[in-house]
């Protein structure tokens, strides 16, 4: 959020920026179920760059790039807790996370299969709502 640069936020609207982040979390949990640490590094070392590594795109009439630019414009205030659901998604999201980080880590793959969906739902729910921040140019 502040992070980011307002160059970095133009590449990381992107759509491949995205999608490849979102593709992360299936990755995450197969090297924390395998305990292999080098795919764990490499991801952390995406998680980390993915921002930067693509163009920004030609055009922005995708959800994905609208998530993104909608993320932008909701953080500008610099505000990060606020009292709205695209805050209580982020909050649901901590527990939903840590839960999917241990089962993954114990090997249950029910709960991690669970859990990791319910991960990416809110996390696609979050990323919906900044679409319509986006659209409503807030």
């Amino acid at each position: 959020m502040a992070i980011l640069s307002e160059k970095t936020w133009d590449r990381h609207s992107n759509p491949w920026s995205g999608w490849t982040r979102a593709l992360t979390m299936p990755l995450l949990a197969v090297g924390l179920y395998s305990h292999n640490l080098w795919l764990l590094a490499a991801l952390i070392v995406w998680i980390i760059i993915n921002p930067m590594l693509f163009p920004a795109p030609k055009r922005i009439d995708n959800w994905m790039s609208k998530g993104v630019l909608g993320e932008k414009l909701y953080y500008k205030d610099k505000k990060y807790f606020k009292k709205d659901l695209p805050t209580l998604l982020n909050a649901l999201n901590i527990p939903t996370a840590l839960a999917f980080l241990w089962f993954a880590w114990n090997q249950d793959l029910v709960a991690l299969t669970l859990s990791g969906l319910l991960v990416m739902t809110i996390k696609f729910w979050f990323i919906d709502r900044m679409v319509q921040v986006y659209e409503a140019g807030l």
